[in-house]
């Protein structure tokens, strides 16, 4: 008797569920399905989980909000995030933490730089905006 009212009550389920399906369009042919373009943003691994200001060892008194800062001077980049470099050595974009043979007698504080977009801030590859920033800024 039991198991009688168990496989009503799993037949009745299971119906209302398909009922539900059908009525919202799902299934693999019933109903219109909408398609919704989906927007994929793949955020970097370096990107902090708080918010945070920077203030990098070569302007420790200025805030900075953003990850990049671009040297169009020296066309190079500071990534705030993993406190490194980005620069041009003539043949490849290099990243390191050691400042870069140009600038290693510059004052960086009182050279021209410029605060990267946020929507530039997940981009570990900045480099390859490059032409648009030196358009953009010098």
């Amino acid at each position: 008797m039991k198991a009688i009212k168990f496989s009503t009550l799993l037949v009745l389920f299971l119906l209302f569920s398909l009922e539900i399906t059908a009525q919202r369009g799902g299934g693999k042919h019933g109903g219109h399905r909408k398609h919704h373009n989906k927007v994929v943003v793949k955020r970097s691994h370096f990107r902090p989980a708080k918010v945070v200001v920077y203030h990098p060892h070569w302007r420790p008194a200025y805030t900075y909000h953003r990850r990049w800062v671009y040297f169009p001077g020296y066309n190079l980049y500071w990534d705030n995030w993993r406190n490194h470099y980005v620069f041009w050595n003539g043949s490849i974009w290099l990243s390191q933490a050691q400042a870069p043979p140009v600038i290693v007698n510059v004052n960086l504080e009182k050279e021209k730089s410029t605060e990267l977009k946020e929507t530039e801030d997940d981009d570990d590859d900045i480099y390859r905006s490059n032409d648009k920033h030196k358009n953009d800024y010098h």
